[in-house]
């Protein structure tokens, strides 16, 4: 905790990060936001995928004026929501009950045609957009239409798509990528919508996907990188697990987090169709992991996941944001959910983990000889990382005499890791 409070008062010395911070949150403010709900005729709850279009300037008619530009993934009928560039859209949904992320002739349909039509500009939000999938549908589509094709590949085009559509969903990578390089990470920061916009953020994986072997979801803290985790995923029993690395720029509001997160597992689980898989979550990585599987919970998947390992988490917040939130020139958004008693902290405990999942809690303690003032792990108070109503949902608590980043080297608590995740509770 000290350690923070020194660096967020070096930074009120100068004001050229909060300018950058400024200019960053004024790009994502720019974007429109487009929301509504899906719903189905039929009866039974089947996936639904939502499909975002943008008009083609000078293009008339129909259908050729328009190109698919996001989609939307949903386990149930329920609410979508993407994130655009101003410009003119439209809206199609299909029922996807092969769940395999491609339209299929005889699936049920809504249209372009039948959907709404909106221009949204900068900074606005459109909202109340119902869409419906009739039992029958009116016309067809002409052609099938592979949802999972539509993420970006390139840069061309970026400032034209969707913030939503530059996520890497599944993308084979390297720990010691550039794209995880510690100055990145800081991008996620101070600048992310630059961060978005340059396709960093999403799930990597750091092998083809394997059937046979258990997915183990590692989630990084604030101007954190999946590179942190290093030790413990080299130390991971390979033969049976596939570690998975989420990335995200750490700056932004941990309900949009957790939500993107939820929203990406969604994609990879229609895609490769597995049914078990385990979370391991580093400092404020666990208060995004949280609210990710509640998020996901309320979508159906919380047999997914019985297992959640926290490691040196700020359940209670953090002080030091607290401080930058009342003393910096202009507020990094991801302080005000830091804060103690923040709206967002709050959320997390407002309703109990799923059943289905065992949360195991690490903390951390690094006093060495001193034996005053509050305990810490030279960032984060042990009081936070013990906070009251974290422990009351916990399985197990286990405590390191370890640094807040040195516990990601700490070979007991990868022996730790090893044992929970080999308790058996896991099937392919």
């Amino acid at each position: 905790m000290k350690t923070i409070l020194v660096f967020v008062l070096a930074l009120l010395t100068t004001g050229c990060v909060f300018r950058d911070v400024r200019e960053q949150q004024a790009s994502i403010e720019a974007a429109c936001l487009i929301e509504g709900t899906v719903a189905s005729a039929r009866a039974e709850s089947r996936p639904i995928v939502v499909l975002l279009a943008q008009r083609v300037p000078g293009a008339s008619g129909p259908k050729p004026g328009w190109r698919l530009v996001d989609h939307f993934v949903l386990e149930q009928p329920g609410r979508w929501v993407f994130l655009a560039t101003p410009g003119e859209y439209a809206f199609a949904a299909f029922e996807d009950t092969n769940r395999d992320l491609v339209y299929q002739p005889g699936e049920p349909f809504v249209g372009l045609a039948a959907t709404p039509t909106i221009a949204c500009k900068a900074g606005e939000r459109a909202n109340g957009i119902a869409l419906a999938i009739p039992a029958v549908p009116a016309g067809r589509f002409d052609t099938e239409i592979d949802v999972a094709a539509l993420q970006a590949r390139t840069y061309e085009g970026q400032v034209t798509t969707t913030l939503g559509q530059l996520t890497a969903v599944g993308e084979i990578a390297k720990l010691s990528d550039a794209r995880f390089s510690e100055e990145n990470a800081k991008n996620g920061l101070w600048r992310p919508f630059d961060f978005v916009i340059d396709r960093y953020a999403g799930v990597y994986f750091l092998e083809p996907y394997d059937p046979r072997k258990i997915p183990v979801l590692f989630v990084h803290g604030i101007n954190g990188t999946p590179a942190n985790f290093t030790y413990l995923i080299e130390h991971l029993d390979r033969s049976r697990f596939q570690p998975w690395v989420y990335y995200y720029p750490s700056g932004v509001r941990l309900a949009y987090v957790a939500s993107h997160l939820s929203q990406t597992m969604a994609k990879l689980q229609l895609r490769h169709g597995f049914t078990r898989y385990a979370v391991v979550a580093h400092s404020m990585g666990g208060l995004v992991a949280r609210g990710f599987i509640q998020r996901y919970a309320q979508a159906g998947g919380a047999e997914q996941i019985p297992l959640f390992v926290s490691i040196s988490t700020p359940w209670a917040g953090h002080r030091g944001a607290e401080l930058g939130v009342k003393t910096a020139p202009t507020v990094v958004w991801v302080w005000e959910d830091m804060v103690p008693g923040s709206a967002y902290v709050k959320s997390l405990f407002a309703q109990p983990l799923p059943a289905a999942t065992a949360h195991h809690l690490l903390f951390t303690f690094n006093r060495k000889e001193a034996s005053f003032g509050g305990s810490d792990d030279t960032l984060v108070s042990v009081a936070s990382q013990l906070d009251p109503a974290a422990q009351r949902n916990a399985a197990r608590i286990y405590g390191f005499d370890d640094t807040h980043m040195g516990v990601l080297r700490d070979a007991e608590v990868s022996k730790v890791l090893n044992e929970l995740l080999g308790s058996g509770r896991y099937r392919p």
